[in-house]
């Protein structure tokens, strides 16, 4: 069994220094903190939980928020790839993860009390359709919170870089030469604000006339509204030569749907989606889309918490932005004359 003592001497510092690490004390420095614990880590040091949160008063728990529909955290493979990110950083440092669905509580307002009941030390919110005034309790409390691709006033976020990935999909679909972009742009989020924003302002860039007809709102991850939105492109009288979509999984189940039901795609339709997903890179043609780097959301959002949850006195506000990367597939194609 691994013992302080032993880590001590592996970090070549006293007993005292390892465990105020491990048990998050203000008065270590936060490299050394962190050293210390990642030893532990690999150590395979375990530490007595219930005496911890005798000593702490934390209950090394913390809560993932999210509002899911149809699927949980682990099926979801945006969601549960961030997650990994998360589990990955906090497991390191010796918390433990809850996932937690607001569509299981009868109203957002039991929120605070949930978390409180459940005694987390804090949440990190993983998904952007919740609004400020769902998450005043939240707000207005102590409790330590991250949000990922949302905002909220006073409290630190860790964004993907969406301005980046739309402006590298329809420049793309530009390069190949497109000049009659659609986009299917998901429901009303942060997110999709700064989708539209980006979108609206390359097309500007590049001398493209876009008419309103052709931005739809459509649901994230939900194939039924992309099949809906992508049929009624097809039949305005002047029909686009690329659809951007929502995400992956809108994208090609949208289409897939869209074939069942009969219809016949052209044969110079071109369309792209978003996210990355390892499933869309399996078809063919493959999928041109923008890979979000989410483990590295997650990684960034942990290390955010814990720096509020251990260091609340010094921890400010803040916000990181994390870039990703452009796949290009053949399913952006030359468009026929």
């Amino acid at each position: 069994m691994v013992t302080l003592k032993d880590i001590s001497a592996k970090c070549k510092c006293s007993v005292a220094t390892v465990s105020k690490a491990l048990n998050g004390m203000p008065d270590i420095g936060e490299e050394t903190a962190r050293h210390i614990r990642q030893v532990a880590t690999q150590m395979g040091y375990t530490p007595n939980a219930a005496a911890r949160t005798l000593k702490t008063n934390r209950s090394q728990t913390i809560g993932l928020l999210m509002c899911q529909r149809d699927e949980n955290i682990w099926t979801h493979d945006f969601f549960s790839r961030v997650a990994a990110g998360i589990q990955e950083v906090m497991e390191g440092s010796g918390y433990d993860v809850t996932p937690i669905n607001s569509l299981r509580l009868h109203t957002a307002g039991e929120l605070l009390q949930y978390c409180v009941y459940r005694r987390y030390d804090g949440i990190i919110i993983m998904s952007a359709g919740f609004r400020q005034e769902e998450m005043r309790e939240i707000l207005e409390s102590k409790l330590p919170m991250i949000s990922i691709e949302n905002t909220f006033p006073g409290r630190g976020a860790v964004l993907s870089d969406n301005m980046q990935g739309t402006g590298e999909l329809v420049r793309l679909a530009y390069e190949k030469g497109h000049r009659k972009i659609a986009f299917i742009h998901g429901e009303d989020t942060s997110v999709t604000r700064t989708r539209l924003q980006s979108f609206r302002a390359v097309c500007s860039e590049l001398e493209l006339s876009i008419p309103e007809a052709y931005l739809r709102p459509a649901l994230y991850h939900d194939r039924k509204s992309a099949a809906r939105e992508a049929k009624a492109l097809l039949a305005l009288e002047e029909t686009p030569t690329c659809i951007l979509f929502q995400d992956d999984y809108s994208c090609i189940g949208g289409l897939d749907l869209l074939r069942r039901d009969g219809v016949t795609l052209p044969e110079n339709l071109s369309y792209a989606g978003y996210d990355g997903i390892k499933l869309a890179q399996l078809f063919t043609p493959r999928l041109t889309t923008y890979r979000q780097d989410t483990e590295a959301l997650g990684r960034a959002a942990a290390e955010l918490l814990i720096e509020q949850i251990e260091s609340p006195r010094t921890a400010l506000p803040e916000q990181k932005l994390i870039s990703g990367s452009l796949l290009k597939g053949q399913s952006v194609d030359v468009p026929n004359p």
